[in-house]
């Protein structure tokens, strides 16, 4: 009879330990969603950036900024309307960018020059759509677009 009371006694306090350990492992699981999203917010708001729309209602580009040296191939998805970009270029060679369809078709070709360089160029976008960004140069360059 002893034994029997201590084996049940013993599964009561296993299941006992057994939900408790149920418990905390499902807090620690909801702690750690917690944590990621506050880690991980400003980086998904960004991703949808596109998606405000300024005092006069119209979309905001896209903003993205590079820092480079030497060649860059970059796919930027532009909405429709109008967009900035500035850059410059340091270095004694060679700075050439231009901005093409997704189907490769020449849209523009932001600048072509030698040595350093700086300047902006604003240009209607055609289509909400993905646009293909070629930079050509050896030197360090840098490109913003808005």
């Amino acid at each position: 009879m002893l034994i029997i009371l201590t084996i049940l006694l013993k599964k009561r306090t296993m299941r006992k330990n057994s939900k408790a350990k149920l418990v905390v492992s499902f807090l620690f699981v909801a702690g750690l969603f917690v944590l990621a999203y506050f880690l991980l917010k400003p980086y998904v708001d960004t991703l949808f950036e596109s998606e405000k729309t300024n005092l006069e209602g119209k979309k905001i580009q896209y903003r993205l900024a590079y820092n480079v040296r030497g060649d860059k191939t970059q796919i930027i998805h532009l909405n429709k309307g109008n967009a900035l970009f500035e850059y410059y270029h340091e270095g004694p060679g060679s700075f050439y960018v231009d901005l093409k369809t997704n189907d490769g078709r020449l849209i523009k070709v932001l600048a072509d020059s030698k040595g350093d360089y700086e300047s902006k160029t604003e240009l209607e976008v055609p289509s909400t759509d993905a646009y293909l960004l070629t930079v050509k140069t050896t030197g360090v360059w840098g490109l913003d677009f808005k």
